[in-house]
């Protein structure tokens, strides 16, 4: 069973509130494309680019779709990294953002560890969530590893795509994906508002 750090928890779970609010406020051509910001906020001529080092330490620009292909998303040590990177982005980036006391959606868990991509929940969502069966980088809050899941994400779905998580969740074929239920003496719970 994954132990969860509750104050590390919450903290993650408000800057990405607030970060995603933020970003949903923006003029952007897609929704879709407001919540995608924080792994390497480069979009240009309808394509993602993302910085990485090379092996001298110099930092390249590549193209997202060509970094997915040489990348495994679910080796734990780059996904690790990719986490931290987007959280440490988006806590920089919401820091003098006013919070809400309370944000409508729901905590979505993704079973990241257990899951064979079949491009299927990319298809029927739209594209809201990835080949890999997960939900937009700047919804991500939360990672932790549990035997025998493996990696589990924990994301922030903002009331307007609960229906594209809801139809994820009931698409994905190995059940990998679930709601968030507040586990039976935490302090406090996520659903409620919070000042």
């Amino acid at each position: 069973m994954l132990k969860i750090d509750q104050e590390q928890f919450f903290a993650s779970l408000k800057i990405t509130q607030a970060y995603c609010a933020q970003q949903l406020q923006q003029p952007w051509q897609s929704e879709f494309l407001a919540l995608r910001t924080s792994l390497q906020p480069v979009y240009q001529n309808q394509q993602w680019f993302i910085t990485a080092r090379g092996v001298k330490g110099e930092a390249a620009r590549i193209g997202l779709s060509e970094w997915l292909r040489h990348t495994d998303p679910y080796h734990s040590a780059r996904f690790a990294e990719v986490f931290a990177q987007q959280l440490a982005y988006k806590s920089a980036a919401s820091a003098e953002l006013t919070r809400q006391v309370f944000y409508p959606g729901r905590i979505l868990v993704a079973e990241y560890g257990s899951n064979i991509p079949d491009g299927a929940v990319e298809v029927e969502t739209a594209g809201f969530f990835d080949e890999c069966d997960l939900p937009p980088i700047d919804t991500w809050f939360y990672n932790g590893y549990s035997e025998p899941e493996g990696g589990i994400l924990f994301a922030w779905i903002p009331e307007q795509f609960l229906g594209l998580a809801q139809l994820a969740i009931d698409m994905q074929f190995l059940g990998i994906l679930h709601w968030f239920v507040t586990p039976q003496g935490w302090e406090c719970d996520p659903y409620a508002s919070h000042p």
